[in-house]
């Protein structure tokens, strides 16, 4: 096609590449939390998906009912990577306009 630049657009979307990647560094700085048993077990993980840390609430501490304990960790854990995976998506959507590019957004 005449008058279509084409190293103008692969320079466009290198340049959307480096931001989208400089923003997941930044990502994994942030953080997010998922709670179960109202806020006895909290679970918190970064922007990429990792999980930083976990706190369990005494009360919910019952040597009798360690089933209980391991649901609300699991619970927990699953909302904290639920969450982090919105926040991301919902940053990277900010870098790239929305456009969903397979492998990176």
């Amino acid at each position: 096609m005449p008058g279509v630049d084409l190293n103008y657009f692969i320079r466009q979307a290198n340049k959307l590449t480096e931001k989208i990647e400089q923003r997941k560094v930044a990502l994994a700085e942030e953080t997010v939390e998922g709670k179960a048993g109202d806020g006895l077990v909290v679970a918190t993980a970064n922007g990429v998906q990792e999980i930083k840390g976990i706190k369990i609430d005494k009360k919910a501490i019952d040597p009798a009912d360690t089933a209980m304990l391991e649901d609300l960790v699991i619970a927990a854990v699953n909302a904290a990577i639920a969450a982090s995976k919105d926040h991301m998506q919902k940053e990277l959507a900010k870098v790239s306009g929305g456009i969903k590019i397979p492998g990176i957004t």
